[in-house]
């Protein structure tokens, strides 16, 4: 009886196929990854404003207020918010986006991927400058801020649907004294986002470029990570988090029309990152 067997065409007919399957599917896979990890820090924001909201149930409605990090207290980094509701959350991993793939770098304390709203903004009334304000959530408690050391009062946020109390962030503003030697949120240093302290480097916020004292350019995408001008995740004040483009966070056209891009608390511009807003 004659075998017959596989000629070297048909071999190659196969491979080439298979090849052609790869190149169709891998990309698949990868963009199934990358939904996988995306829904998991969207699910890691969730857990940890809960957390926050647990915390401030049991210190008189009050977010976090980090303590001011300095050499006595070995740069502050078991003050800082994390470390404050770590006991609600009881899972450290929680604290690190699956997409980050920076390290720790050898600063003081842990890492982590998630920076707390701290921003601060200018006060720029009718009366002249009025000098620096915390208007996010999680207090940084710098000296030279106007509300030093008063934490924000969860019943005192207008629209804490509508107001972000954590975002994602991946890397620091070139700007920052920090950069290019810590790329994620590592140590108190970087655990909130303050946009006017040397930290963040004055241009921390979307469309933040080349400062916050100038009108606004849409295509910066600042420090937040973005997917890849994808949206990224993001918790509310009120409890819920949610997906959305970066951009999708601030207001453009009232900072072009004010002409600075959230310098100032009065131009409208820092629109999700401004608890003190009403509209």
């Amino acid at each position: 009886m004659k075998q017959r067997a596989f000629t070297l065409i048909e071999l190659l007919v196969v491979i080439a196929i298979i090849a052609i399957l790869a190149a169709i599917l891998f990309p698949v896979f990868a963009q199934a990854k990358a939904a996988a990890k995306r829904a998991a820090s969207l699910s890691n924001t969730k857990q940890e404003v809960l957390a926050s909201l647990m915390y401030s149930n049991d210190f008189d409605d009050n977010f976090c207020a980090e303590g001011e990090p300095k050499p006595e207290n070995n740069w502050g980094w078991q003050m800082t918010w994390q470390m404050e509701t770590l006991p609600y959350i009881k899972n450290y991993g929680i604290l690190m986006d699956p997409s980050d793939g920076h390290k720790d770098d050898g600063w003081s304390g842990p890492a982590f991927s998630y920076p707390g709203n701290g921003v601060f903004a200018g006060d720029c009334g009718t009366g002249g400058w009025g000098g620096w304000n915390m208007v996010g959530v999680i207090q940084s408690n710098r000296s030279w801020v106007n509300n030093y050391n008063s934490p924000r009062s969860a019943s005192s946020i207008p629209l804490v649907a509508d107001t972000i109390i954590f975002p994602a962030r991946f890397k620091l503003s070139p700007q920052s004294w920090m950069y290019p030697q810590m790329q994620g949120v590592f140590s108190c240093w970087a655990t909130t986002i303050m946009q006017s302290d040397g930290v963040d480097g004055g241009n921390s916020l979307p469309g933040q470029k080349p400062d916050m004292w100038s009108a606004p350019d849409p295509t910066y995408p600042g420090v937040i990570a973005d997917g890849s001008g994808g949206p990224t995740p993001f918790a509310m004040t009120d409890g819920h988090a949610k997906s959305m483009k970066p951009i999708a966070t601030v207001d453009v056209q009232k900072g072009i029309a004010a002409g600075n891009a959230g310098g100032c608390q009065q131009s409208g511009y820092l629109k999700m990152w401004d608890a003190t807003r009403t509209q």
